[in-house]
Protein backbone atom coordinates (compact mmCIF):
# COMPACT_ATOMS: atom_id res chain seq x y z
CA UNK A 1 0.00 0.00 0.00
CA UNK A 2 2.88 2.45 0.31
CA UNK A 3 2.96 2.97 -3.20
CA UNK A 4 0.00 4.16 -3.68
CA UNK A 5 -0.01 6.36 -1.02
CA UNK A 6 3.29 7.39 -2.78
CA UNK A 7 1.73 7.59 -6.29
CA UNK A 8 -1.17 9.72 -4.65
CA UNK A 9 0.33 11.97 -3.06
CA UNK A 10 2.68 12.69 -6.05
CA UNK A 11 -0.48 13.26 -8.07
CA UNK A 12 -2.32 15.64 -5.65
CA UNK A 13 0.60 17.37 -5.34
CA UNK A 14 1.24 18.02 -8.91
CA UNK A 15 -2.54 18.68 -9.43
CA UNK A 16 -2.88 21.02 -7.40
CA UNK A 17 0.36 22.63 -7.38
CA UNK A 18 1.57 22.86 -4.33
CA UNK A 19 4.46 20.72 -4.90
CA UNK A 20 6.01 24.67 -6.86
CA UNK A 21 4.45 26.38 -3.83
CA UNK A 22 6.15 24.47 -1.26
CA UNK A 23 9.72 24.27 -2.80
CA UNK A 24 9.94 27.43 -4.94
CA UNK A 25 11.98 30.46 -4.10
CA UNK A 26 11.30 32.85 -6.03
CA UNK A 27 9.17 35.60 -3.27
CA UNK A 28 6.94 36.41 -6.48
CA UNK A 29 5.67 32.33 -6.38
CA UNK A 30 5.29 32.52 -3.01
CA UNK A 31 3.47 35.66 -2.65
CA UNK A 32 1.11 34.46 -5.07
CA UNK A 33 0.38 30.55 -3.77
CA UNK A 34 -0.01 33.10 -0.34
CA UNK A 35 -2.65 35.09 -1.71
CA UNK A 36 -4.27 31.94 -3.71
CA UNK A 37 -4.31 30.32 -0.53
CA UNK A 38 -5.99 32.95 1.45
CA UNK A 39 -8.47 33.53 -1.36
CA UNK A 40 -9.36 29.61 -1.16
CA UNK A 41 -9.96 29.31 2.45
CA UNK A 42 -12.32 32.58 2.39
CA UNK A 43 -14.31 30.65 -0.82
CA UNK A 44 -14.17 27.42 1.76
CA UNK A 45 -15.73 29.06 4.92
CA UNK A 46 -18.19 31.16 2.34
CA UNK A 47 -19.22 27.59 0.76
CA UNK A 48 -19.50 26.38 4.32
CA UNK A 49 -21.57 29.21 5.52
CA UNK A 50 -24.19 28.42 2.82
CA UNK A 51 -24.67 24.77 3.05
CA UNK A 52 -24.85 25.86 7.08
CA UNK A 53 -27.74 28.10 6.30
CA UNK A 54 -29.36 25.41 3.43
CA UNK A 55 -29.01 22.47 6.30
CA UNK A 56 -30.72 25.27 9.09
CA UNK A 57 -33.92 25.41 6.81
CA UNK A 58 -34.15 21.96 5.78
CA UNK A 59 -33.75 20.87 9.85
CA UNK A 60 -36.63 23.18 11.20
CA UNK A 61 -38.78 21.50 8.42
CA UNK A 62 -37.36 18.30 9.00
CA UNK A 63 -37.99 18.88 13.17
CA UNK A 64 -42.17 19.35 12.67
CA UNK A 65 -42.34 15.82 10.72
CA UNK A 66 -40.13 14.54 13.37
CA UNK A 67 -37.87 12.83 11.04
CA UNK A 68 -34.72 14.49 11.98
CA UNK A 69 -32.61 11.85 10.81
CA UNK A 70 -33.75 12.89 7.24
CA UNK A 71 -31.50 16.14 7.38
CA UNK A 72 -28.90 13.14 7.45
CA UNK A 73 -30.06 11.01 4.50
CA UNK A 74 -30.87 13.57 2.11
CA UNK A 75 -27.71 15.58 2.38
CA UNK A 76 -25.73 12.07 2.51
CA UNK A 77 -28.03 11.57 -1.21
CA UNK A 78 -27.08 14.81 -2.34
CA UNK A 79 -23.35 14.70 -1.75
CA UNK A 80 -23.36 11.11 -3.80
CA UNK A 81 -25.55 12.43 -6.41
CA UNK A 82 -23.31 15.44 -7.02
CA UNK A 83 -20.13 13.51 -6.52
CA UNK A 84 -21.33 11.09 -9.16
CA UNK A 85 -22.01 13.90 -11.52
CA UNK A 86 -19.32 15.29 -11.77
CA UNK A 87 -16.92 12.75 -11.50
CA UNK A 88 -18.67 11.32 -14.84
CA UNK A 89 -17.03 13.45 -17.15
CA UNK A 90 -13.94 13.61 -15.72
CA UNK A 91 -12.93 10.44 -14.53
CA UNK A 92 -11.63 9.22 -17.70
CA UNK A 93 -9.16 12.48 -18.21
CA UNK A 94 -7.87 11.35 -14.63
CA UNK A 95 -7.72 8.11 -15.29
CA UNK A 96 -6.59 7.53 -18.55
CA UNK A 97 -5.56 10.49 -20.05
CA UNK A 98 -2.74 11.72 -18.47
CA UNK A 99 0.56 12.85 -20.69
CA UNK A 100 3.06 10.72 -17.71
CA UNK A 101 1.28 7.18 -18.32
CA UNK A 102 4.27 5.64 -19.63
CA UNK A 103 6.78 7.30 -17.30
CA UNK A 104 4.26 5.78 -14.22
CA UNK A 105 3.56 2.24 -15.94
CA UNK A 106 7.36 2.06 -16.59
CA UNK A 107 7.53 2.34 -12.63
CA UNK A 108 8.09 -0.80 -10.16
CA UNK A 109 5.01 -0.97 -9.18
CA UNK A 110 1.44 -3.01 -9.79
CA UNK A 111 -0.87 -1.73 -12.24
CA UNK A 112 -3.88 -2.13 -9.26
CA UNK A 113 -1.38 0.15 -7.47
CA UNK A 114 -1.46 2.85 -10.46
CA UNK A 115 -5.56 2.30 -10.91
CA UNK A 116 -5.94 2.61 -6.84
CA UNK A 117 -3.94 5.92 -6.74
CA UNK A 118 -5.55 7.73 -9.58
CA UNK A 119 -9.36 6.37 -8.16
CA UNK A 120 -7.82 7.82 -4.75
CA UNK A 121 -6.91 11.46 -6.63
CA UNK A 122 -10.45 11.36 -8.35
CA UNK A 123 -11.33 10.35 -4.15
CA UNK A 124 -9.86 13.43 -2.47
CA UNK A 125 -11.00 16.06 -5.29
CA UNK A 126 -14.48 14.68 -3.80
CA UNK A 127 -13.95 14.61 -0.17
CA UNK A 128 -13.36 18.56 -0.40
CA UNK A 129 -17.32 18.73 -1.27
CA UNK A 130 -17.78 16.27 0.81
CA UNK A 131 -16.77 17.53 3.97
CA UNK A 132 -18.32 21.23 3.01
CA UNK A 133 -21.87 19.51 2.63
CA UNK A 134 -21.63 16.81 5.52
CA UNK A 135 -19.71 18.85 8.27
CA UNK A 136 -22.62 21.53 8.59
CA UNK A 137 -25.13 19.26 8.23
CA UNK A 138 -23.58 17.43 11.26
CA UNK A 139 -23.60 20.17 13.17
CA UNK A 140 -27.13 21.54 12.35
CA UNK A 141 -28.53 17.41 13.87
CA UNK A 142 -26.29 17.88 16.89
CA UNK A 143 -27.84 21.34 17.78
CA UNK A 144 -31.11 20.13 17.16
CA UNK A 145 -30.93 16.58 18.39
CA UNK A 146 -28.39 17.31 21.09
CA UNK A 147 -27.12 13.19 20.33
CA UNK A 148 -24.98 10.96 22.31
CA UNK A 149 -20.94 10.79 21.98
CA UNK A 150 -21.40 7.78 19.34
CA UNK A 151 -23.12 10.11 17.12
CA UNK A 152 -19.48 12.47 16.69
CA UNK A 153 -17.46 9.28 16.54
CA UNK A 154 -19.81 7.51 14.36
CA UNK A 155 -20.48 10.51 12.19
CA UNK A 156 -16.80 11.46 11.69
CA UNK A 157 -15.43 7.49 10.95
CA UNK A 158 -18.12 7.64 7.82
CA UNK A 159 -17.07 10.56 6.45
CA UNK A 160 -14.50 9.45 4.91
CA UNK A 161 -16.30 6.47 3.18
CA UNK A 162 -19.57 8.69 1.40
CA UNK A 163 -18.12 9.51 -1.79
CA UNK A 164 -16.66 5.99 -2.22
CA UNK A 165 -19.28 4.04 -3.94
CA UNK A 166 -20.32 6.91 -6.00
CA UNK A 167 -16.89 7.52 -7.36
CA UNK A 168 -16.66 4.38 -8.52
CA UNK A 169 -20.12 4.24 -10.14
CA UNK A 170 -19.39 6.76 -12.20
CA UNK A 171 -15.82 5.99 -12.99
CA UNK A 172 -17.33 2.72 -14.33
CA UNK A 173 -19.98 5.22 -16.52
CA UNK A 174 -17.52 6.94 -17.20
CA UNK A 175 -15.05 4.59 -18.57
CA UNK A 176 -17.64 2.53 -20.62
CA UNK A 177 -18.94 5.98 -22.28
CA UNK A 178 -15.61 6.79 -23.12
CA UNK A 179 -14.72 3.07 -24.63
CA UNK A 180 -17.84 2.80 -26.84
CA UNK A 181 -16.88 6.16 -28.22
CA UNK A 182 -13.92 4.95 -28.82
CA UNK A 183 -15.26 1.81 -30.96
CA UNK A 184 -16.24 4.63 -34.08
CA UNK A 185 -14.60 6.61 -35.81
CA UNK A 186 -15.81 10.05 -34.51
CA UNK A 187 -15.06 8.91 -31.15
CA UNK A 188 -14.67 12.22 -29.67
CA UNK A 189 -17.67 13.71 -30.66
CA UNK A 190 -19.47 10.34 -29.75
CA UNK A 191 -18.28 10.57 -26.33
CA UNK A 192 -19.08 14.03 -26.19
CA UNK A 193 -22.77 13.21 -27.04
CA UNK A 194 -23.09 10.16 -24.49
CA UNK A 195 -21.95 11.77 -21.74
CA UNK A 196 -24.20 15.08 -22.49
CA UNK A 197 -27.71 12.97 -22.90
CA UNK A 198 -26.51 10.37 -19.65
CA UNK A 199 -26.06 14.19 -17.58
CA UNK A 200 -29.42 15.49 -18.77
CA UNK A 201 -31.46 12.00 -18.08
CA UNK A 202 -29.68 12.16 -14.88
CA UNK A 203 -31.02 15.62 -14.27
CA UNK A 204 -34.18 14.91 -15.04
CA UNK A 205 -34.93 11.98 -13.14
CA UNK A 206 -33.65 14.18 -10.07
CA UNK A 207 -36.09 17.12 -11.35
CA UNK A 208 -38.76 14.41 -11.12
CA UNK A 209 -37.59 13.12 -7.65
CA UNK A 210 -37.64 16.45 -6.60
CA UNK A 211 -41.43 16.81 -7.55
CA UNK A 212 -41.84 13.98 -5.88
CA UNK A 213 -40.45 15.04 -2.75
CA UNK A 214 -42.64 18.42 -2.96
CA UNK A 215 -45.98 16.17 -3.22
CA UNK A 216 -45.18 13.95 -0.21
CA UNK A 217 -42.92 16.71 1.48
CA UNK A 218 -45.63 16.40 4.79
CA UNK A 219 -45.32 12.19 5.17
CA UNK A 220 -41.87 11.84 6.83
CA UNK A 221 -41.68 7.75 6.63
CA UNK A 222 -42.86 8.41 2.93
CA UNK A 223 -40.00 10.64 2.13
CA UNK A 224 -37.68 8.82 4.32
CA UNK A 225 -38.88 5.69 2.21
CA UNK A 226 -38.04 6.99 -1.40
CA UNK A 227 -34.62 8.57 -0.12
CA UNK A 228 -33.48 5.27 0.86
CA UNK A 229 -35.35 3.21 -2.23
CA UNK A 230 -33.56 5.49 -4.66
CA UNK A 231 -29.88 5.32 -2.50
CA UNK A 232 -29.73 2.31 -0.42
CA UNK A 233 -26.86 3.14 1.27
CA UNK A 234 -28.15 6.37 2.87
CA UNK A 235 -30.13 3.91 5.00
CA UNK A 236 -27.55 2.46 6.06
CA UNK A 237 -26.04 5.21 7.02
CA UNK A 238 -28.87 7.00 9.35
CA UNK A 239 -29.23 3.25 11.18
CA UNK A 240 -25.37 3.95 11.84
CA UNK A 241 -24.80 7.24 12.83
CA UNK A 242 -28.20 7.90 13.45
CA UNK A 243 -29.32 4.61 15.73
CA UNK A 244 -25.73 3.99 16.80
CA UNK A 245 -25.77 0.87 15.31
CA UNK A 246 -22.29 -0.85 14.98
CA UNK A 247 -23.30 -3.54 12.27
CA UNK A 248 -24.69 -0.79 9.95
CA UNK A 249 -21.53 1.18 10.66
CA UNK A 250 -19.36 -1.81 9.66
CA UNK A 251 -21.26 -2.80 6.84
CA UNK A 252 -21.22 0.53 5.34
CA UNK A 253 -17.45 0.43 6.12
CA UNK A 254 -17.10 -2.98 4.70
CA UNK A 255 -19.06 -2.50 1.60
CA UNK A 256 -17.81 0.89 0.82
CA UNK A 257 -13.60 -0.45 1.23
CA UNK A 258 -14.50 -3.97 -0.87
CA UNK A 259 -16.39 -2.47 -3.68
CA UNK A 260 -12.87 0.24 -3.87
CA UNK A 261 -10.50 -2.42 -3.66
CA UNK A 262 -12.55 -5.17 -6.49
CA UNK A 263 -12.65 -2.34 -8.46
CA UNK A 264 -8.90 -1.58 -9.05
CA UNK A 265 -8.19 -5.06 -9.01
CA UNK A 266 -10.36 -5.47 -11.98
CA UNK A 267 -10.15 -3.00 -13.78
CA UNK A 268 -5.97 -3.30 -13.43
CA UNK A 269 -6.13 -6.45 -15.85
CA UNK A 270 -7.68 -4.66 -18.28
CA UNK A 271 -6.28 -1.28 -17.64
CA UNK A 272 -3.62 -1.11 -20.54
CA UNK A 273 -6.28 -2.42 -23.25
CA UNK A 274 -8.79 0.00 -22.30
CA UNK A 275 -6.23 2.92 -22.02
CA UNK A 276 -4.81 1.78 -25.66
CA UNK A 277 -8.42 1.78 -26.94
CA UNK A 278 -9.33 5.22 -25.63
CA UNK A 279 -6.16 6.67 -27.00
CA UNK A 280 -5.51 4.71 -30.37
CA UNK A 281 -6.68 6.47 -33.25
CA UNK A 282 -8.30 6.27 -36.43
CA UNK A 283 -7.50 7.94 -40.10
CA UNK A 284 -9.61 8.34 -42.71
CA UNK A 285 -9.81 6.17 -45.50
CA UNK A 286 -10.08 8.08 -47.87
CA UNK A 287 -7.91 11.20 -48.63
CA UNK A 288 -8.16 13.54 -51.17
CA UNK A 289 -5.84 16.46 -51.89
CA UNK A 290 -7.59 19.90 -52.07
CA UNK A 291 -6.00 23.25 -52.46
CA UNK A 292 -4.66 24.60 -49.92
CA UNK A 293 -6.43 27.71 -47.82
CA UNK A 294 -4.75 31.20 -46.94
CA UNK A 295 -6.51 33.06 -43.99
CA UNK A 296 -5.65 35.85 -42.34
CA UNK A 297 -3.56 35.67 -39.03
CA UNK A 298 -6.59 36.00 -36.54
CA UNK A 299 -8.58 33.51 -38.63
CA UNK A 300 -5.73 30.79 -38.69
CA UNK A 301 -5.80 31.37 -34.91
CA UNK A 302 -9.21 31.31 -34.32
CA UNK A 303 -9.69 28.41 -36.34
CA UNK A 304 -6.34 26.48 -34.22
CA UNK A 305 -8.23 26.97 -31.43
CA UNK A 306 -11.62 26.11 -31.69
CA UNK A 307 -10.42 22.46 -32.97
CA UNK A 308 -8.14 22.51 -30.03
CA UNK A 309 -11.69 23.01 -27.97
CA UNK A 310 -13.58 20.61 -29.94
CA UNK A 311 -10.63 17.80 -29.60
CA UNK A 312 -10.94 18.18 -25.77
CA UNK A 313 -13.75 16.09 -24.61
CA UNK A 314 -12.73 16.99 -20.89
CA UNK A 315 -12.44 20.81 -22.07
CA UNK A 316 -16.23 20.84 -23.88
CA UNK A 317 -17.91 19.06 -20.71
CA UNK A 318 -16.57 21.43 -17.95
CA UNK A 319 -17.13 24.57 -20.24
CA UNK A 320 -19.95 23.90 -22.42
CA UNK A 321 -22.26 22.03 -19.14
CA UNK A 322 -23.68 25.74 -18.44
CA UNK A 323 -24.61 26.46 -22.11
CA UNK A 324 -26.67 22.57 -22.05
CA UNK A 325 -28.45 23.93 -18.62
CA UNK A 326 -29.59 27.23 -19.69
CA UNK A 327 -30.87 25.59 -23.05
CA UNK A 328 -32.61 23.09 -20.72
CA UNK A 329 -34.03 25.77 -18.32
CA UNK A 330 -35.37 27.92 -21.51
CA UNK A 331 -37.02 24.58 -23.15
CA UNK A 332 -38.50 23.78 -19.72
CA UNK A 333 -40.24 26.51 -19.33
CA UNK A 334 -41.98 26.40 -22.39
CA UNK A 335 -44.01 23.23 -20.37
CA UNK A 336 -43.63 25.03 -16.41
CA UNK A 337 -45.44 28.11 -16.21
CA UNK A 338 -43.55 31.02 -13.88
CA UNK A 339 -46.35 30.41 -11.21
CA UNK A 340 -45.78 26.81 -11.32
CA UNK A 341 -42.18 27.30 -10.42
CA UNK A 342 -42.45 29.20 -8.46
CA UNK A 343 -44.37 26.76 -6.29
CA UNK A 344 -41.99 24.18 -7.17
CA UNK A 345 -38.87 26.12 -5.47
CA UNK A 346 -41.34 27.12 -2.74
CA UNK A 347 -40.78 31.20 -3.64
CA UNK A 348 -44.21 32.26 -3.79
CA UNK A 349 -43.48 35.99 -5.77
CA UNK A 350 -41.26 34.25 -8.46
CA UNK A 351 -43.16 34.91 -11.33
CA UNK A 352 -44.01 39.11 -10.28
CA UNK A 353 -39.93 39.19 -10.54
CA UNK A 354 -38.63 36.52 -12.96
CA UNK A 355 -38.58 39.28 -15.94
CA UNK A 356 -36.56 41.43 -13.82
CA UNK A 357 -34.19 38.81 -12.49
CA UNK A 358 -34.01 36.32 -15.86
CA UNK A 359 -30.53 38.79 -17.13
CA UNK A 360 -29.02 37.93 -14.29
CA UNK A 361 -29.92 34.09 -14.67
CA UNK A 362 -28.92 33.83 -17.80
CA UNK A 363 -25.97 35.84 -17.24
CA UNK A 364 -24.94 32.98 -14.76
CA UNK A 365 -24.78 30.31 -16.88
CA UNK A 366 -22.86 32.43 -19.31
CA UNK A 367 -20.13 33.31 -16.72
CA UNK A 368 -20.00 29.00 -15.55
CA UNK A 369 -19.30 28.34 -18.86
CA UNK A 370 -15.85 30.60 -19.32
CA UNK A 371 -13.13 28.91 -22.01
CA UNK A 372 -10.94 31.22 -21.60
CA UNK A 373 -9.84 31.13 -18.16
CA UNK A 374 -7.65 27.58 -18.94
CA UNK A 375 -7.12 28.34 -22.47
CA UNK A 376 -3.27 29.48 -21.83
CA UNK A 377 -2.82 26.60 -19.53
CA UNK A 378 -4.08 24.25 -22.14
CA UNK A 379 -1.02 25.25 -24.16
CA UNK A 380 1.24 23.30 -21.93
CA UNK A 381 4.63 22.89 -23.08
CA UNK A 382 3.86 23.57 -26.59
CA UNK A 383 3.29 27.49 -25.86
CA UNK A 384 6.72 27.95 -26.91
CA UNK A 385 5.18 27.99 -30.50
CA UNK A 386 2.55 30.39 -29.78
CA UNK A 387 5.04 33.08 -28.27
CA UNK A 388 7.60 32.53 -31.44
CA UNK A 389 5.48 32.57 -33.91
CA UNK A 390 6.05 36.16 -36.06
CA UNK A 391 1.99 37.31 -34.78
CA UNK A 392 0.55 40.02 -32.56
CA UNK A 393 0.17 38.28 -29.03
CA UNK A 394 -3.42 39.97 -28.76
CA UNK A 395 -4.64 38.12 -31.90
CA UNK A 396 -3.42 34.92 -30.24
CA UNK A 397 -5.29 36.39 -27.21
CA UNK A 398 -8.91 37.54 -29.05
CA UNK A 399 -8.24 34.22 -31.14
CA UNK A 400 -9.40 32.46 -27.43
CA UNK A 401 -11.77 35.21 -26.50
CA UNK A 402 -14.04 34.81 -29.93
CA UNK A 403 -14.14 30.96 -29.34
CA UNK A 404 -15.68 31.61 -25.87
CA UNK A 405 -17.84 34.14 -27.37
CA UNK A 406 -18.67 31.64 -30.36
CA UNK A 407 -19.83 28.59 -27.44
CA UNK A 408 -22.11 31.10 -25.31
CA UNK A 409 -23.92 33.40 -27.67
CA UNK A 410 -25.45 31.05 -30.12
CA UNK A 411 -26.77 29.44 -26.90
CA UNK A 412 -27.37 32.66 -25.27
CA UNK A 413 -29.92 33.74 -27.85
CA UNK A 414 -31.87 30.94 -29.11
CA UNK A 415 -32.41 30.66 -24.90
CA UNK A 416 -33.44 34.54 -24.96
CA UNK A 417 -35.93 34.12 -27.74
CA UNK A 418 -37.57 30.94 -26.00
CA UNK A 419 -37.38 32.95 -23.05
CA UNK A 420 -39.27 36.41 -24.43
CA UNK A 421 -42.27 34.14 -25.26
CA UNK A 422 -42.05 32.54 -22.43
CA UNK A 423 -42.48 34.91 -19.44
CA UNK A 424 -44.05 37.39 -22.31
CA UNK A 425 -41.31 40.41 -21.36
CA UNK A 426 -41.54 43.59 -22.19
CA UNK A 427 -39.86 45.90 -24.78
CA UNK A 428 -37.65 46.84 -22.25
CA UNK A 429 -37.44 43.23 -20.32
CA UNK A 430 -36.23 41.89 -23.50
CA UNK A 431 -33.68 44.41 -24.41
CA UNK A 432 -32.26 44.13 -21.05
CA UNK A 433 -32.40 40.02 -21.16
CA UNK A 434 -30.39 39.60 -24.34
CA UNK A 435 -27.49 42.93 -23.36
CA UNK A 436 -26.55 41.46 -20.17
CA UNK A 437 -25.69 38.28 -20.77
CA UNK A 438 -23.98 39.09 -23.96
CA UNK A 439 -21.97 41.90 -22.42
CA UNK A 440 -21.30 39.11 -19.46
CA UNK A 441 -20.04 36.79 -22.16
CA UNK A 442 -17.53 39.31 -23.30
CA UNK A 443 -16.41 40.12 -19.71
CA UNK A 444 -15.66 36.59 -18.79
CA UNK A 445 -14.33 35.78 -21.94
CA UNK A 446 -12.17 38.74 -21.05
CA UNK A 447 -11.50 38.29 -17.54
CA UNK A 448 -10.60 34.56 -17.94
CA UNK A 449 -8.03 34.98 -20.16
CA UNK A 450 -6.61 37.99 -18.26
CA UNK A 451 -6.58 35.96 -15.04
CA UNK A 452 -5.22 32.82 -17.07
CA UNK A 453 -2.65 35.20 -18.34
CA UNK A 454 -1.36 36.27 -14.80
CA UNK A 455 -2.13 32.34 -12.94
CA UNK A 456 -0.88 30.12 -16.06
CA UNK A 457 -0.90 26.33 -15.57
CA UNK A 458 1.73 25.25 -17.76
CA UNK A 459 2.80 22.37 -15.77
CA UNK A 460 -0.11 19.65 -15.77
CA UNK A 461 0.09 16.03 -17.48
CA UNK A 462 -3.63 15.81 -17.18
CA UNK A 463 -5.80 18.18 -18.98
CA UNK A 464 -8.31 17.94 -15.91
CA UNK A 465 -5.73 19.70 -13.52
CA UNK A 466 -5.78 22.80 -16.35
CA UNK A 467 -9.20 22.58 -16.77
CA UNK A 468 -10.80 22.05 -13.27
CA UNK A 469 -8.05 22.14 -10.71
CA UNK A 470 -5.76 25.59 -11.75
CA UNK A 471 -6.00 28.39 -9.96
CA UNK A 472 -7.10 30.90 -12.55
CA UNK A 473 -10.56 28.67 -13.05
CA UNK A 474 -10.99 29.17 -9.38
CA UNK A 475 -10.68 33.23 -9.12
CA UNK A 476 -12.48 33.82 -12.83
CA UNK A 477 -15.32 31.43 -11.82
CA UNK A 478 -15.25 33.56 -8.20
CA UNK A 479 -15.05 37.08 -9.30
CA UNK A 480 -17.39 36.31 -12.34
CA UNK A 481 -20.42 35.04 -9.63
CA UNK A 482 -19.44 38.20 -7.36
CA UNK A 483 -20.07 40.49 -9.91
CA UNK A 484 -23.16 39.29 -10.76
CA UNK A 485 -23.84 39.30 -7.10
CA UNK A 486 -23.57 43.43 -7.19
CA UNK A 487 -27.03 43.96 -8.52
CA UNK A 488 -28.74 41.62 -6.83
CA UNK A 489 -27.92 42.77 -3.57
CA UNK A 490 -28.50 46.44 -4.69
CA UNK A 491 -32.63 45.05 -5.96
CA UNK A 492 -32.55 44.44 -2.41
CA UNK A 493 -30.77 47.34 -0.68
CA UNK A 494 -32.77 49.49 -2.80
CA UNK A 495 -36.80 48.29 -3.71
CA UNK A 496 -38.02 51.86 -4.62
CA UNK A 497 -35.45 51.60 -7.65
CA UNK A 498 -37.09 49.64 -10.43
CA UNK A 499 -35.10 46.87 -11.29
CA UNK A 500 -34.50 47.52 -15.02
CA UNK A 501 -32.93 51.12 -14.16
CA UNK A 502 -30.32 49.15 -11.81
CA UNK A 503 -29.99 46.70 -14.46
CA UNK A 504 -29.02 49.73 -17.39
CA UNK A 505 -26.84 51.17 -15.03
CA UNK A 506 -25.08 47.84 -14.52
CA UNK A 507 -25.05 47.18 -17.60
CA UNK A 508 -23.24 50.25 -19.39
CA UNK A 509 -20.47 49.84 -16.09
CA UNK A 510 -19.74 46.28 -17.24
CA UNK A 511 -19.86 47.40 -20.75
CA UNK A 512 -16.92 50.41 -19.38
CA UNK A 513 -15.44 47.30 -17.59
CA UNK A 514 -15.23 44.88 -21.39
CA UNK A 515 -13.51 47.96 -23.39
CA UNK A 516 -11.15 48.77 -20.74
CA UNK A 517 -10.10 45.14 -20.31
CA UNK A 518 -9.95 45.21 -24.54
CA UNK A 519 -7.66 47.99 -24.10
CA UNK A 520 -5.47 46.93 -21.78
CA UNK A 521 -4.87 43.54 -24.12
CA UNK A 522 -4.37 45.26 -26.98
CA UNK A 523 -1.39 47.33 -25.10
CA UNK A 524 -0.01 44.99 -22.78
CA UNK A 525 -0.98 41.76 -24.87
CA UNK A 526 2.82 41.32 -25.92
CA UNK A 527 4.68 41.55 -22.42
CA UNK A 528 2.05 39.73 -20.48
CA UNK A 529 3.12 36.93 -22.73
CA UNK A 530 6.69 37.53 -22.82
CA UNK A 531 5.98 36.84 -18.64
CA UNK A 532 5.28 33.17 -19.44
Amino acid sequence: MINVWRLTKLQLLSSFGLNKALHTKDSAQRRKALLLSIAMIAGILMIGAVSFGYSFMMAQSFEQLGRMDLLLAVMMAATSLVGFFTTVYKASGVLFSYKDYDMIMSLPVKTSHVVASRVLQLYVMNLFFTLLVMLPAGAVYAIYVKPGVLFYLFFLLTLFFITLLPIIAATLVGTLISWVSSRFRSSKILNMILTFAFIIVLMLGSFTLNQGQQAIADVGAALGDMIFKVYPPASLYVDAVCSYRVSALLFFIAVSVLVFMLFSILLATRYKAIHTGLMTSRASRGYTMKPLQANSAFKALYLKELRRYFSSVNYVLNTGIGMVLLLMMSISLLFVSSEQLGTILDIPQLSDSLSTLSPLVISLFVVLSCTTACSISLEGNHLWILTSSPVPKPAIVFSKVAVNLTITLPVTAVSWGLLVYTLRAGLTESILMLAVPVIYACYSALLGVMVNLKLPKLDWTSEVAAIKQSASVLVTMVIGVLTLAVPAVLFMLLPGVGGNLILLGYCILMAAVCAGMYRYIQINGERLFQKL
